[in-house]
């Protein structure tokens, strides 16, 4: 899968979606703001809403590649977090790096989301 889709609007964002074992990771990369979070929450929408065989749904996303987020990426992340919570499963942050640990920080988000500094690749399956 390429890393900008033709549908993405920018090159100054990308997003790449893989699977763990039964888990979707969204990779985002690059600047995600108000041009990048409406492809963004597109993306996330579905994967939360997808159907996991009766088992609440998980998602990570890899912040590892983020460089600039913006309220309104925030603002996606806690849609993706609720609309998981409502079914019962997690949203975990990976490779969160300090620039968006400082934000997540000053919102009170990283109480909100299951936030790890360790790249998807050297974690196990997310955690209950």
């Amino acid at each position: 899968m390429p890393l900008v889709p033709p549908d993405q609007p920018s090159p100054a964002f990308a997003v790449r979606v893989s699977t763990r074992g039964t888990v979707p990771v969204v990779e985002l990369h690059g600047e995600i703001d108000l041009m990048a979070t409406p492809y963004i929450s597109r993306r996330l929408d579905g994967l939360a809403r997808r159907e996991h065989g009766g088992r609440p749904p998980d998602l990570v996303i890899d912040v590892t590649g983020v460089t600039f987020m913006d309220c309104r990426g925030l603002s996606v992340l806690v849609h993706a977090h609720n609309l998981i919570s409502a079914r019962h499963g997690r949203l975990h942050l990976t490779g969160v790096r300090p620039h968006l640990r400082k934000l997540l920080h000053l919102t009170g988000l990283d109480r909100t989301f299951a936030v790890q500094d360790a790249r998807v690749g050297r974690v196990s399956a997310p955690c209950r």
